[in-house]
């Protein structure tokens, strides 16, 4: 990722360097629920396969951080109101969260809160956004209504909601949303759609469980597809990284974990990310056609050329 230095600072180019140089690159080992809504399938299954390792720009992380900290901040003022009964974390300490596909698929939430003053009796799950358009949604509830507001300004977010009011059993959410530093905040409640939360169970089932990547929503020069963080892989023609689970020997279990079926064994976290001399990608992962196969790898047709598939050159 290209690196754009604040002009004519050195101090806080460094600074913000040095912050890019310091992030954890982590995968997230399950499909999340605050994902789902994405209209790309295969940007979700390049996620969950953990095609390449997430890195960040230093203003992305910049937004991360300031959108954490502006969230804690409305919990608090939240917490102020006189007759508010508001918990941001479970009985034993932990931020309440949901499991479902074995474990694969995901989501923890901001907590639940009763006693708003629009509806005082009634619990809601509670989720706060920070967003630079937050404005945006105001006017998405005098084009829409309160209730409808939400899918209107963000599916995803809409599709996170509905998710976990469908797993906390509640039929109210609250989604309160800051301009980054919570100088400005707007707020809709949204009812509980049980129809749309199994439409998006299934979706994530069938991201899960396949082994094939979904079809694009578009070609490169498509506007979405631009900005995605796969577009070199989807479109450009760049390798998936060497891991388990871009190998085709890696199976996903239904009761949770990974397994490998080539040698019988499961697969933990470290494993999975270590990867072994017998990876062979997913053949969807290859940018080319497979034309044969054989204990010594997979050969592909790569426009003109073939390439072997015989694993990585070296393991670490």
């Amino acid at each position: 990722m290209s690196f754009l230095p604040p002009l004519g600072d050195a101090s806080l180019a460094a600074a913000d360097l040095a912050l890019v140089n310091s992030q954890e690159k982590r995968f997230r080992s399950y499909l999340g629920m605050s994902q789902i809504g994405a209209e790309c399938s295969r940007q979700l299954f390049y996620s969950f396969r953990q095609v390449q390792r997430p890195a960040f720009d230093a203003a992305t992380l910049k937004r991360f951080a300031d959108g954490h900290a502006s969230e804690l901040v409305a919990v608090a003022r939240l917490g102020e109101i006189e007759g508010i009964e508001l918990h941001a974390v479970d009985d034993a300490g932990e931020q309440f969260g949901f499991k479902d596909l074995g474990g694969h698929f995901s989501g923890h939430m901001d907590g639940v809160i009763l006693g708003l003053l629009q509806a005082p009796k009634t619990w809601h799950v509670l989720e706060i956004k920070a967003s630079a358009k937050w404005a945006d949604l105001d006017k998405a509830k005098k084009k829409f209504g309160d209730k409808n507001a939400l899918r209107e300004w963000n599916a995803t977010y809409y599709a996170q909601a509905v998710l976990y009011m469908d797993y906390a059993g509640l039929d109210r959410h609250y989604t309160v949303v800051v301009s980054p530093g919570a100088r400005e905040w707007t707020s809709v409640r949204t009812d509980a759609d049980p129809a749309h939360a199994a439409v998006l169970k299934a979706k994530a089932e069938r991201i899960i469980f396949t082994d094939t990547a979904p079809d694009r929503i578009g070609d490169s020069t498509n506007f979405k597809c631009r900005w995605c963080d796969f577009a070199n892989i989807c479109h450009e023609g760049d390798m998936a990284e060497r891991n388990c689970r871009t190998c085709m020997n890696a199976e996903v279990l239904r009761e949770g974990g990974w397994r490998c079926a080539q040698f019988g064994h499961e697969l933990d976290k470290a494993a999975q990310e270590l990867g072994c001399e017998h990876h062979r990608f997913l053949p969807s992962l290859v940018p080319g056609e497979q034309i044969d196969a054989g204990p010594w790898g997979v050969k592909y047709n790569m426009g003109g050329s073939e390439w072997v598939d015989a694993g990585p050159e070296c393991v670490a």
